[in-house]
């Protein structure tokens, strides 16, 4: 029998089955629940994951030069969108 809030009725006389009934109910509804630890859990599990997303972008693997060549700056330009993209996922 699913917990009933409305039971004892105000006033009423007490029946110790349907106390037990109603205990037994809040019992297995609590059981049921997450904890704060699974929760704590499941969050952490996910941000674990979401890291991986960008696992496939491979470093640029050089420095700067200091004249700015157009093809080392179009470099950074398709990496970024690359790491942009893996994040998306």
């Amino acid at each position: 029998m699913p917990f009933d809030p409305t039971k004892p009725a105000n006033n009423a006389p007490l029946s110790s089955a349907e106390m037990r009934s109603q205990l037994t109910s809040l019992n297995a509804d609590i059981q049921q629940r997450a904890t704060v630890n699974d929760l704590n859990n499941a969050i952490a599990n996910a941000l674990q994951q979401t890291s991986n997303n960008s696992n496939s972008v491979s470093t640029l693997g050089q420095g700067a030069d200091g004249s700015y060549q157009q093809w080392q700056m179009q470099m950074l330009f398709d990496k970024l969108d690359e790491l942009i993209n893996a994040l998306r996922r």
